[in-house]
């Protein structure tokens, strides 16, 4: 039988077929208090042999999936555990993040954002918007050398992992005033070092100055950082109270991370 809540099995009306199979599956085999023969896989989900075959080589080269014998029996892989876990972690930043982001915003009377790594780019996970404040939707994403979340990601890499970025890496201007030479980005990665905090000066959103410093576990790793969008007219006069603010902003959620 199916394990999903409703619809026979196979069945996609409402949606795509290969990905109702590849969560029908998912499911199944997380539900299971075994592993999984390739016939039971079969029998569970509806799906025709052939068409689990396949579905099971894909997901075992993600690692998705992982078998315990030649053919079988199969289990939930690492990623889809990792997944799992990346996902309660950042459930976990956001609850500590959020009341420090309320009482940031309210004292810098500007909208405040907290972000994560994926992959090549930095993404929103919560955001609290600030009266006439720029709009922080979760959700939104930033090539990291045009945002300074993403620069602050940058800076904390490892040598090797660093220099693999640079050279993948394509300087597509998101604005007139995006870094475009990997000199530059080196340079301004040097300074975030130096200070603490990265700043993005309209490099990705006009008018505003987007400036972040970061959050760490308890095993001194960044796993996050949290950051202020200014308004670029009214942001030199007040950058050194807003740089020891949004410092003291994120050693606070770093500290209820660590408790």
């Amino acid at each position: 039988m199916s394990t999903r809540g409703s619809g026979q099995p196979g069945d996609a009306a409402g949606g795509v077929k290969s990905a109702a199979r590849t969560l029908d599956l998912l499911e199944t085999l997380a539900k299971a208090h075994q592993p999984l023969s390739h016939a039971d896989m079969a029998l569970r989900t509806g799906i025709p042999k052939s068409s689990l075959t396949e579905l099971i080589r894909t997901l075992q080269d993600r690692h998705y999936i992982e078998t315990l014998g030649p053919n079988g029996p199969f289990r939930i892989g690492p990623a889809a555990r990792d997944l799992v876990a990346h996902g309660l972690d950042v459930q976990h930043i956001v609850a500590c993040a959020s009341p420090v982001m309320e009482a940031l915003s309210a004292q810098a009377g500007c909208s405040s954002g907290l972000y994560v790594l994926q992959g090549d780019v930095a993404e929103r996970v919560h955001g609290v918007t600030a009266p006439q404040g720029l709009a922080m939707h979760e959700g939104v994403r930033a090539p990291l050398y045009a945002c300074s979340t993403g620069k602050l990601h940058l800076a904390y890499l490892d040598a090797e992992a660093l220099e693999a970025y640079l050279t993948r890496v394509e300087l597509r201007p998101i604005t007139q005033r995006s870094v475009r030479s990997v000199a530059e980005l080196q340079r301004q990665l040097r300074q975030v070092r130096s200070e603490g905090v990265a700043f993005s000066q309209e490099e990705f959103t006009h008018g505003v100055v987007g400036f972040t410093a970061p959050i760490f576990n308890v095993h001194c790793r960044m796993v996050a950082s949290i950051g202020l969008a200014v308004p670029t007219s009214g942001f030199e006069p007040r950058k050194q109270a807003l740089t020891d603010l949004i410092k003291a902003s994120a050693s606070a959620v770093s500290a209820r991370l660590a408790a």
